[in-house]
């Protein structure tokens, strides 16, 4: 009892379906994973050190002294696994709305596995009094 052509292209056809959607499945897990780690990170940086009263004050202060570029939460993983660079920071514009001067923020390595949070200081930035 043979398949017929007809039958077997549609076996196929349901294979093919059936691991694209495992294939799918397995990248949105992936992303999903790493979206996790990474806002486990902030999260983590927002309840040790910096608390909405904290950055509100940071942005009020430079907004009385000129234009500025927010940019934001930034992170960047780093070569050890679990480890992140979590920083809040801007930019000053002059009138013209070009950047000058350093960036100015914080800036925290963030440590997963081992629950720690640690200030550091990069070159070539500006960090806020503490």
């Amino acid at each position: 009892m043979a398949l017929s052509k007809r039958k077997k292209f549609g076996l196929k056809i349901a294979l093919m379906l059936v691991v694209l959607f495992f294939a799918c499945l397995w990248v949105f897990s992936h992303f999903l994973t790493r979206i996790d780690e990474k806002m486990e990170a902030i999260e983590m940086v927002k309840a040790q050190h910096l608390q909405k009263e904290r950055i509100e004050g940071f942005v009020s202060n430079v907004n009385r002294e000129g234009k500025f570029k927010l940019i934001g939460w930034d992170i960047e993983p780093t070569e050890k696994k679990g480890v992140f660079i979590v920083s809040y920071t801007l930019r000053r514009l002059n009138e013209d709305g070009f950047a000058t001067g350093p960036v100015e923020g914080f800036w925290y390595k963030v440590d997963l596995k081992e629950n720690s949070c640690e200030q550091i200081f990069p070159p070539g930035t500006s960090t806020p009094e503490s």
